[in-house]
């Protein structure tokens, strides 16, 4: 079961800065659907104008894509872009650009965050690189994924996804159909033409209109997915390329075959996220202020009855909300991703256990993209849009509903038993795609990116979004890959406190030198 993947820290600031602005949204007065060009190949001939941004700090400039790239001339989209040049024009190596993963965070911001003094991360690429960012199509400034309202999208939230009985589980299918039907009823035909295949092909079209014969490329965690398709159809495009927390396009398995395991769920082997939480719960344990219990086996039971008991009955929050067990456990799960974040975790806890979900809200706000001014980003939309395009076209609707609801129950009394936190709300909360109006259009495959130069690849070895196996897979699959490994728990591994990741990663996009196979960093 897969979940979404989480940006690195510098970025994830500014996105809970900006949640809900104008400048994550598809901006007022910028067309969505343009003037199709009548083949591909006029995509591919396109020149960008570039024009100073408004704060005249950036360059902003925008594309055409075909939806339907089997049909160009049907209908087209617009994808902005943004442009900050090297600022060593002497030493320029080209064009870098870059994913933050989602799917559905924004690879504009991510760029446009690099003019901030504080950045650490992409900005130090920029002496020699003009950075350059896009949104996938369906996201943020491109042709954004639009579902529910604000207020739809917290009620949604508040949908109990712990369900006991079979009106509760009635209930969740209810809840999963009213978000699929607004999705198509606000996006429209472009729904159907969102899948990771078609935004590798968009990034080509983008290569080839900055007048690049090779793209560099930087992705995380979703990004690594989108970098391996984009190596895998256009090898010979392919400059320098770093994926950082590895998503293994291979493990996606098809929703609609559900297979029951004969044999019983082992208790002991228990899911990346709940011996995060224990971990989390044991190095407070260890701290003398630690405002949890000192004996984390007390916390990790108080934690477990605090999520029965809002579920029963939801605490209020100081926005005017109800912290119900789906926000609960949101919040909890938002925390497993970043070691920043379990400071954070810890008060929050302590404040639901005295009556007041806020800070679990908040944690789960930062999850889902929702601003403290109660506005949603296009990032959860998207991230559905994207992850339900991924999947075996022939077996879509190929169950009844009764069925679908037989196996989730099913899977649910299953995953309970290896994630006790989570495995429950996962199970009910996470087949949305079963519900999706639109056929997905690829199965995905591992890629192999023959004719491609050396991928770089970079992963902690405690990462619950990413685990290490599925970037030692990738390793195996991709024609010519290393593997960087750091020891450390958490999601990403570059800009994230080691001095040695960074190191490595500047090394490869300056000077081209990529890592002896079997290198660790331990910092």
């Amino acid at each position: 079961m897969r979940y979404r993947y989480r940006i690195f820290p510098a970025l994830a600031a500014l996105l809970l800065i900006t949640t809900g602005c104008a400048s994550l949204l598809t901006v007022p007065g910028t067309p969505v659907v343009v003037e199709p060009l009548p083949t591909v190949e006029a995509y591919m001939a396109q020149r960008i104008d570039w024009q100073p941004c408004e704060n005249g700090s950036a360059e902003c400039g925008s594309i055409r894509v075909p939806v339907d790239y089997a049909d160009p001339g049907a209908m087209a989209i617009n994808m902005p872009l943004i442009r900050l040049r090297a600022t060593n024009p002497a030493a320029r190596l080209g064009v870098l650009t870059a994913n933050p993963g989602g799917p559905g965070e924004s690879g504009y911001e991510q760029v446009r965050y690099a003019l901030n003094p504080k950045d650490t991360g992409l900005r130090k690429f920029r002496i020699r690189y003009d950075l350059v960012g896009f949104d996938p199509r369906g996201v943020g400034r491109t042709a954004a994924v639009s579902c529910l309202s604000d207020k739809e999208m917290d009620d949604y939230l508040a949908t109990d996804f712990t369900p006991t009985d079979a009106a509760g589980v009635r209930q969740v299918a209810d809840a999963h159909k009213r978000y699929a039907a607004a999705c198509l009823r606000h996006t429209g035909k472009l729904l159907g033409f969102l899948g990771t295949e078609f935004v590798a092909q968009d990034m080509d079209i983008m290569r080839s209109a900055l007048g690049e014969d090779k793209l560099n490329y930087f992705g995380f965690s979703y990004g690594t997915r989108l970098g391996q398709y984009y190596a895998d159809r256009f090898p010979a495009h392919v400059g320098r390329m770093m994926l950082d927390s590895i998503d293994d396009p291979s493990q996606t398995t098809d929703r609609w075959d559900f297979t029951p395991d004969p044999e019983p769920p082992d208790p002991t082997r228990l899911w990346a996220q709940d011996r995060t939480v224990r971990d989390m719960l044991t190095a407070c344990a260890a701290r003398p202020d630690c405002p949890l219990d000192h004996d984390p086996d007390i916390a990790m039971r108080k934690l477990r009855e605090l999520i029965d008991r809002v579920d029963k009955n939801p605490i209020p929050t100081k926005d005017g909300r109800k912290l119900g067990s789906n926000l609960a456990v949101l919040g909890i799960f938002e925390a497993t991703y970043d070691e920043a974040m379990w400071p954070g975790f810890e008060r929050a806890f302590v404040d639901a256990l005295q009556g007041d979900g806020t800070g679990l809200a908040q944690l789960a706000d930062g999850y889902v993209g929702r601003s403290k001014t109660g506005r949603y980003t296009s990032s959860q939309p998207a991230f559905w849009a994207v992850q339900c395009a991924n999947d075996d076209p022939k077996s879509y609707r190929s169950k009844s509903e009764e069925q679908i609801l037989a196996e989730l129950q099913h899977n649910a009394d299953r995953a309970e038993v290896t994630s006790p936190l989570f495995g429950r709300n996962r199970a009910f909360s996470a087949p949305l795609c079963l519900f999706w109006p639109v056929p997905p259009t690829s199965v995905s495959k591992a890629a192999h990116a023959i004719g491609a130069p050396t991928i770089v690849l970079l992963n902690n070895t405690g990462d619950p979004a990413t685990p290490l196996t599925e970037a030692q897979h990738v390793a195996e699959e991709l024609a010519d890959a290393v593997l960087v490994v750091r020891k450390h728990e958490g999601h990403i591994a570059f800009d994230n406190g080691s001095a040695c990741i960074d190191a490595i990663a500047v090394g490869y996009f300056f000077d081209g030198v990529v890592p002896d196979r079997g290198t660790r960093c331990d910092d």
